[in-house]
């Protein structure tokens, strides 16, 4: 049998191991598969205990769902017939999982009495943590996530600055390049070349701490206190509810919890109501149209739900935009499975965002802030990213407007 084939059954075999983990209640969704499947390809010859690990790391979120992965994964491989397309199995690397199992031909030889045992380390709780909706955490759990949430660190992004410097390449620097040519009668000895500057790239944080973001309200603090420390002077952050309120210098102590008390104790709005129109109005008028938010990178964290009026925050949006060099929209919601942005803010807003990402895991939280640190250029537009649901978006915005312009 060749190696193509063998990768087949292999393939099948492992798509029928996460239908059985997905009968025994584990979540196994294409995101998950896709996950293990990565994991599996990057090792060099994984065989079934790097399958074990990697399953315990890409599909278990907790100790009980542990417990159940090992106890679905002895039952699918070690009680299934050579028949039935199962891998192979070599009985000296059958080890004994954690658990109540009993697993068929664990002791290689009967008569010594004694059965061998291969630990099979489990991942981190903090690694296990890290994946998980901060929905579904307990107190405990909650509190250990928030604490890596706020030591996240990411690079800045940059821009271009009017001033210049001496480089070695670039454009030819004139004035240098003459003024140093009169150290010869006049003849240049060699070029001067110059380029723009780097300056870090401002950045705006506008976080919902809405009723209906109650849940992820906590952790959004702590990113917006992480994104502050990788820049404190280029950033700021406010909160969105009924109303809108600055918290950039409650977020200045070197203590992320003695500053988020700080700031949570001036936000009057702590899961009230959601207008996400009004505040981003207010945000604009009072800072962003003078110069808060030119050519910064915005973000905008909520889930979309809009009480007010659609149609303003469909200009405000617009409006915000054209201000800023990128609209980042993060959504709790976008890494559940079928996730569609139907909610009457999503359906306004899309056609002017830049970018519509996930933000409920720290994991998500960190992508966020590797984003925000990506040069995208001015302007640009993730094109290739654009879903169904963006193009029905702009489709509505389109004929609620009346212009044939492409937005993107």
């Amino acid at each position: 049998m060749g190696e193509p084939e063998l990768q087949a059954i292999a393939a099948r075999t492992l798509l029928e191991f996460g239908g059985a983990l997905r009968a025994a209640g584990l979540r196994t969704d294409l995101n998950c598969m896709r996950s293990l499947f990565a994991a599996l390809e990057a090792l060099a010859a994984p065989d079934l205990r790097a399958l074990h690990l990697c399953g315990r790391l890409t599909l278990c979120g907790s100790e009980d769902e542990v417990r159940r992965y090992d106890r679905c994964f002895a039952d699918f491989f070690f009680s299934r017939s050579p028949q039935t397309g199962a891998m192979p199995v070599d009985a000296d690397q059958i080890p004994v999982f954690p658990g109540d199992a009993e697993i068929p031909g664990a002791n290689p030889d009967p008569d010594d009495g004694v059965r061998r045992e291969l630990e099979i380390g489990a991942t981190s709780r903090a690694e296990l943590l890290r994946s998980r909706k901060l929905a579904g955490l307990n107190e405990d759990e909650r509190a250990q996530i928030y604490r890596l949430i706020a030591r996240l660190r990411a690079r800045v992004a940059s821009r271009h600055s009017r001033r210049y410097r001496s480089a070695e390449r670039g454009v030819i620097d004139v004035r240098h390049t003459a003024r140093a040519a009169m150290a010869h009668a006049g003849e240049p000895d060699r070029l001067r070349w110059r380029v723009r500057r780097l300056r870090p790239r401002k950045r705006v944080l506008l976080l919902d701490i809405s009723g209906s973001m109650a849940s992820y309200a906590g952790g959004l603090l702590r990113f917006g206190y992480a994104a502050h420390r990788c820049a404190p002077h280029q950033t700021e952050v406010f909160t969105m509810g009924t109303r809108l309120t600055r918290i950039t210098h409650f977020l200045r102590s070197g203590d992320p919890e003695v500053a988020l008390v700080a700031a949570s104790k001036a936000i009057p709005d702590w899961c009230g109501g959601t207008r996400i129109a009004d505040q981003l109005k207010a945000f604009l008028d009072l800072w962003g149209q003078r110069g808060m938010a030119r050519g910064a990178i915005v973000v905008i964290a909520s889930d979309g739900w809009e009480r007010g009026d659609t149609d303003l925050l469909r200009t405000q949006v617009r409006r915000l935009s054209n201000l800023s060099d990128r609209v980042i929209w993060a959504n709790p919601h976008k890494s559940t499975p079928g996730f569609e942005p139907l909610t009457r803010g999503m359906q306004a807003a899309l056609p002017f965002i830049d970018q519509l990402v996930a933000g409920s895991t720290a994991n998500e939280f960190a992508q966020l802030l590797d984003l925000m640190g990506a040069a995208a250029g001015h302007r640009h537009r993730i094109r290739a990213a654009r879903t169904p649901a963006i193009d029905r978006a702009w489709t509505l915005d389109v004929e609620h407007s009346g212009s044939r312009l492409n937005p993107w």
